[in-house]
C-alpha cells in the first residue's frame, strides 16, 4: 500500500478496535471468499514477491479480468493496453498494482442484500465514481497514493450492505431516513447509533485482516475536509478520499450537495471551475467503461455527472461576473 499516505493514529478518531467491537459484538461478520483471503495474505507479507502476487491474482479469473479491463480503460490512460496481470505488474509496479488488485477482489467479497432494501447498481455506481474522483484529486495532491486513494473510496460504504444482511430490521429504517433527507447518511447514523457505517466499515475490513493503513482511511472518509484541516490531518491522501466522499448519490440528485462538492474540489486540489468540467467528463468515460465489470448500466448516473457539469458551470460563471 502507500508508503506516503499520512494518518496519524493517535490523532484520527481510531474507533475500530476494542471498543467499537464491544458495540456490536452482535453483527456477524460474512466470512472472506477463499480468492480474497489468499490475495490479502500475500498482501500482508513482511517480503512481498511480484510474482507470487501476479499468481495469487491470476488464480482467481474473475479478480483478474476486472484488473485488466480496469488498468485499460481512460482511468489509467495507457499508450498501450496490458494483456495479462503480469503484463500489468511491469508496467504499473507492486506497489500500485497491490491496491487495484485488492480492490475488485474484495467487490466480489461484499454481500448482496435482497432488492427491496439495496440497490445493486447504485451502490457500485456511488463507490465507482466516488473512487475515481478520490484518484484525481489524489494524483493533484499525493500522486504516490493514487491507488491507495481508489481503494479505500471504492471500498470506503461496504458496510452499508453487509449491515443491510445482518441487521435489516434495525438498520434498513436507517438508510430509508437518509434517502431523500438532504442529510449525509453517516449524520443520521451518529444519532442514532452514536457511531457511523465509516467506522463500521474499518471494523469489517480489520476483522477481515486488510492493512491498517487502509481501514484508517476508510473510518476518517465521513469525517468533513474542515474537520480534517482542524486535526491536521489534511494534508495526506485521506484529503481526496474525504472531499470525494462528498459527491452525491446517484439516488439523490441533490444540487446543494453537488454544488458544495464541485466548490470542495476547487478549494482543496486548486481546480478551476472549467478544469472540474472537464474533470467530470474524464470521470463519465471511465465510469462507462467499467460498468460491466460492477454490473451496472452507465445510464444510472448520468444525471448526477450532468448535474455536476451544471454546478462548475455556475461556478464558473460566477468568476467571470
Amino acid at each position: 500500500m502507500g508508503d506516503d499516505a499520512r494518518t496519524n493514529p493517535d490523532q484520527a478518531a481510531v474507533v475500530a478496535g476494542q471498543d467499537f467491537a464491544e458495540k456490536v459484538k452482535d453483527i456477524r461478520i460474512p466470512p472472506l471468499p477463499a480468492a480474497a483471503a489468499r490475495l490479502i495474505a500475500e498482501i500482508n507479507r513482511t517480503d512481498p514477491d511480484m510474482e507470487r502476487l501476479v499468481q495469487v491474482i491470476s488464480s482467481s479469473p474473475e479478480t483478474a479480468a476486472k484488473v485488466i479491463q480496469t488498468i485499460n480503460s481512460s482511468i489509467f490512460s495507457l499508450r498501450n493496453p496490458v494483456i495479462s496481470v503480469r503484463h500489468a505488474a511491469a508496467l504499473l509496479g507492486l506497489r500500485h498494482l497491490r491496491p487495484i488488485a485488492l480492490s475488485f477482489a474484495m467487490v466480489g467479497a461484499v454481500p448482496r442484500p435482497p432488492e427491496d432494501v439495496f440497490h445493486h447498481e447504485a451502490f457500485w455506481s456511488d463507490s465507482l465514481i466516488r473512487a475515481m474522483f478520490s484518484r484525481s484529486f489524489a494524483t493533484r495532491a499525493c500522486p504516490g497514493d493514487k491507488e491507495v486513494a481508489f481503494t479505500a473510496s471504492l471500498l470506503a460504504d461496504l458496510a452499508l450492505p453487509v449491515l443491510l444482511l445482518v441487521r435489516p430490521r434495525s438498520y434498513a429504517p436507517v438508510v430509508k431516513r437518509w434517502n431523500g433527507s438532504g442529510h449525509r447518511l453517516s449524520q443520521i447514523e451518529r444519532q442514532i447509533y452514536g457511531w457511523d457505517h465509516a467506522q463500521a466499515g474499518a471494523y469489517i475490513l480489520g476483522t477481515w485482516g486488510l492493512p491498517r493503513e487502509l481501514t484508517r482511511l476508510v473510518e476518517l472518509h465521513t469525517q468533513d475536509p474542515e474537520e480534517l484541516e482542524q486535526r491536521q490531518l489534511a494534508d495526506g491522501v485521506v484529503l481526496p478520499i474525504s472531499v470525494a466522499a462528498l459527491a452525491p448519490s446517484v439516488l439523490q440528485n441533490d444540487e446543494q450537495r453537488g454544488q458544495g462538492f464541485v466548490r470542495a474540489a476547487m478549494r482543496y486540489f486548486g481546480m478551476t471551475p472549467r478544469e472540474m468540467v472537464d474533470q467530470v467528463g474524464l470521470i463519465r468515460s471511465g465510469f462507462e467503461e467499467v460498468c460491466s465489470v460492477f454490473e451496472i448500466r452507465h445510464r444510472v448516473a448520468t444525471a448526477m455527472l450532468d448535474q455536476l457539469v451544471v454546478a462548475a458551470s455556475l461556478e464558473d460563471e460566477v468568476g467571470g461576473e
